[in-house]
């Protein structure tokens, strides 16, 4: 194995941007299928609930697979792996474009699950060591801001798609982008050396860790539907867990882990991890509680509260290189602090968000939110791979992914719950401030037109008319209550991911004598 040296610049170059479009599409494509939903449920008779399996499936999946796929990579090749899975992505996108039944379309977007968790681990390692160590921050920076485009755009890209060419389009295009992203890696990538390790998968682990996992997000993806004292919902976690212990006992002491135990004694990783958990926490949160702020409290529409997301969204995609090549130049823990501080400022500032905020307050807010956010994640992408050694270096970046979509899954189940607990509470105690009696079915549907998308009306119709916009007012005043505990631990989701960062992560910068060159496969 050779260091990489200045003349694979050009190939870097060529890598980036070929699985940078892939990243660049793959957020668009994220975006379309919730724009999706109504037109596919206009021509394939199904309700919501059976629709956003479209949607759930695809990420349950990508999190059970995920680490799996990734030790394969360690085991077979980057290389191969890589290929398979965007021959498997390929092949869902195909199957969900020409599906006329629900059933078809689930099956594909799994499919799709399955494909982006195999090609997403061996993606991003080949990116980082198709790098020279200088340029490192740098690649992995444009690779956050080509997503953050994709995420700023994909709104009005996707909706202009379906609108001209119809809602099968936006998985049609897949096909030709990941047949050229297979003839790029075939035939630009050198061949890959015979992997140190001649251990071949175990193939019951492998399942154990995949059916614990998605048991175990399956069941938290489901507690707003079941409840949380559905026996269904303690079933199918109590399932989720005891798979995970057996993998654990098993996987420990086999010959060809799955997950390399000396991961877990790495504290600089684990604590990239826990810190990449966090922070994926409150960007979600951020995307959620704000949105739902904007169009109820704000009454702003769609569009418009896709045009305000991009003073985030397009700060992200901007600042990504600027963060990542930060790195590259000086020591990583100071700026990652700094980038921590600026997040934790933009989710301080939000929670004072009322009824009468300016347009310039929430602008500013959500760009400090997309500077912050636009440094930390290239920045501790790069650390992670700095890390841990070569040969698990598709583990690590496997790991990586699951600590940020299990950081998005429990900030929807927590801050939708929160609104739920919270607002129920402060609605008690303004209808008591204000006097207001209500029948217990009246309170109960006023409580259930809090957890609705959007406030109207039509919600309370039965209600007396002249206490239909005040009580709107209350659920919105319950609404901003439940909201600001959400923001608040969103704060210190941020203090202790940048408390793991001080303690355990200590990185000099790639052009440091102290720091080992990354070599090449």
């Amino acid at each position: 194995m050779q260091s990489i040296s200045s003349p694979s610049k050009k190939y870097m170059w060529c890598i980036l941007l070929t699985i940078g479009l892939l990243v660049f599409v793959l957020n668009i494509d994220y975006t379309a299928v919730n724009l999706a939903l109504f037109p596919i449920s206009k021509e394939i008779k199904c309700d919501l609930n059976t629709l956003q399996w479209l949607l759930s499936g695809y990420v349950l999946v990508w999190g059970a697979v995920v680490v799996p796929a990734g030790r394969l990579a360690d085991f077979y090749g980057r290389k191969k792996i890589l290929i398979l899975g965007i021959v498997i992505f390929m092949i869902g996108s195909l199957l969900t474009g020409v599906g006329h039944h629900i059933s078809i379309l689930i099956g594909g977007r799994i499919l799709q699950g399955v494909g982006a968790a195999i090609f997403t681990a061996p993606g991003m390692s080949l990116i980082f060591t198709s790098a020279p160590p200088s340029h490192q921050g740098l690649a992995m920076g444009i690779i956050s801001s080509l997503g953050g485009f994709g995420l700023a755009t994909g709104p009005t890209f996707a909706g202009w798609m379906i609108k001209e060419f119809g809602w099968r389009c936006i998985f049609y295009i897949n096909i030709p982008l990941s047949l050229l992203v297979i003839v790029v890696i075939f035939y630009l990538t050198p061949k890959e050396q015979t992997p140190p390790s001649t251990l071949k998968i175990d193939k019951v682990s492998a399942s154990l860790l995949s059916c614990g996992l998605g048991s175990f997000m399956f069941s938290l993806n489901q507690i707003e539907v079941w409840g949380i004292w559905n026996p269904w919902f303690w079933g199918i976690l109590t399932l989720g867990f005891t798979l995970l212990i057996i993998f654990t006992l098993r996987d420990k002491y086999s010959s060809s882990q799955i997950f390399p135990y000396t991961l877990l004694k790495n504290k600089a990783f684990m604590s990239i991890g826990g810190a990449t958990f966090g922070t994926s926490y409150c960007f979600s949160l951020i995307l959620v509680m704000i949105a739902l702020y904007l169009q109820n409290t704000l009454k702003m529409s769609s569009l418009e509260t896709g045009c305000i997301f991009l003073a985030m969204t397009l700060s992200v995609g901007l600042l990504s290189p600027i963060g990542g090549k930060l790195v590259d130049l000086i020591e990583i823990r100071l700026p990652l602090i700094i980038a921590f501080v600026i997040l934790f400022s933009a989710l301080l500032t939000m929670s004072f968000f009322s009824e009468i905020t300016s347009f310039t307050a929430i602008i500013v807010a959500l760009f400090l939110a997309g500077l912050g956010i636009g440094f930390i994640f290239p920045a501790m992408n790069t650390a992670m791979f700095r890390t841990i050694e070569p040969s698990d270096i598709n583990t690590g970046s496997a790991i990586f992914v699951m600590c940020a979509m299990l950081g998005n899954t429990f900030s929807i189940i927590v801050s939708t719950s929160l609104i739920t607990i919270v607002g129920r509470h402060q609605l008690t105690i303004l209808m008591n401030q204000y006097n207001i009696s209500l029948t217990s079915v009246e309170h109960e549907r006023l409580i259930k037109s809090l957890n609705k998308a959007e406030h109207t009306a039509q919600q309370l119709s039965g209600f007396s008319e002249d206490k239909i916009p005040h009580l709107l007012q209350l659920i919105d005043l319950a609404f901003l209550s439940g909201m600001r505990v959400t923001l608040w631990i969103g704060m210190v989701f941020t203090i202790l991911a940048a408390s793991l960062i001080y303690k355990f992560l200590r990185l000099k910068p790639a052009n440091h004598p102290s720091q080992h060159a990354i070599t090449s496969f």
